[in-house]
């Protein structure tokens, strides 16, 4: 998603067709995210032509650059071509340099007669992620608060990771089974913030299901290794109509877009993370096994 956006562009595969019934005389879709955690960005762009076909590793007719609008500072991007295992190809546009929370890009994407494809993004500020001590004594309750220090402009997605093995019940082999439920909409404001609380009794309860599906994994034997806590921060115009945060949904043109004169989506955002073992009266209280103890 976010990190690693280069990789992500590079692997995606969908199909980049035009609904006809859209109008087609724009000369690009694109998606692409500068991240202020990097020093390298990234944008795939794609031409848009009335007909379907594959995308060739040719040069296209694109010349991709970014201006800091606060200083007139412009740095051209250079294409790469990817080629996907289907065999169809992803140019895939970059640039090198170290953006600052508050600063404001222009990308545009200019053809040979002059269109322009354009979008602006102002970087988000920076989140910090704390873990906090647990109210251990409410008997009914496993929270586990997470802190995130700062006031972004969006959190499109809050992914909690359990990980988490179970053991067959013949030779007592570990099976790890990664769960990730979406807390997207769970944070509460806080001073300074904003405060999440994962629900371990509630989220266990569908761990357990998953593991009891596999009939060849014991289900009174699930041990917690580690929570990861994913924030994804995403910039003022991100407004997407279902809440996705994929560049394979944002590329396809009549979804969603804050591009001038073209398709898909350009932005600014990243990905924090934390991660955590809770302590074990909380373990036992939402039902994982410790190891060491029976029952």
């Amino acid at each position: 998603m976010v990190l690693l956006l280069a990789a992500a562009m590079m692997a995606a595969g969908c199909a980049e067709s035009v609904d006809t019934r859209l109008r087609i005389d724009y000369p690009y879709s694109l998606y692409g995210l500068i991240n202020p955690k990097l020093d390298t960005h990234a944008v795939r762009v794609f031409e848009i032509k009335s007909e379907i076909m594959l995308v060739r590793p040719d040069p296209i007719d694109a010349r991709v650059s970014t201006t800091l609008l606060q200083t007139g500072e412009r740095a051209a991007w250079q294409d790469s071509v990817i080629q996907l295992a289907d065999g169809d190809y992803r140019h895939v546009f970059w640039s090198m340099f170290s953006p600052t929370s508050g600063e404001t890009y222009r990308l545009e994407v200019r053809r040979s007669d002059g269109e322009v494809t354009s979008a602006e993004t102002t970087i988000p500020p920076l989140v910090e992620l704390e873990v906090l001590d647990p109210d251990t004594l409410r008997p009914r309750e496993a929270l586990m608060p997470v802190f995130i220090r700062g006031r972004p402009p969006n959190m499109p997605r809050i992914d909690v990771e359990y990980v988490v093995a179970g053991f067959r019940e013949e030779g007592g082999e570990a099976i790890f089974k990664p769960v990730v439920f979406n807390y997207a909409q769970r944070p509460g404001d806080a001073d300074g913030g904003h405060l999440l609380e994962v629900d371990l009794i509630a989220d266990y309860s569908e761990i357990f299901q998953k593991f009891d599906d596999d009939n060849d994994v014991t289900t009174d034997i699930i041990d917690l290794r580690e929570i990861i806590v994913r924030v994804h921060v995403g910039d003022e115009n991100w407004a997407s109509p279902t809440g996705v945060f994929d560049p394979d949904f944002l590329v396809e043109p009549g979804t969603f877009s804050n591009v001038d004169n073209g398709f898909g989506y350009f932005g600014s955002g990243y990905v924090e993370s934390i991660s955590f073992r809770p302590p074990l009266v909380l373990l036992r209280r939402a039902g994982f096994h410790i190891p060491g103890e029976s029952g």
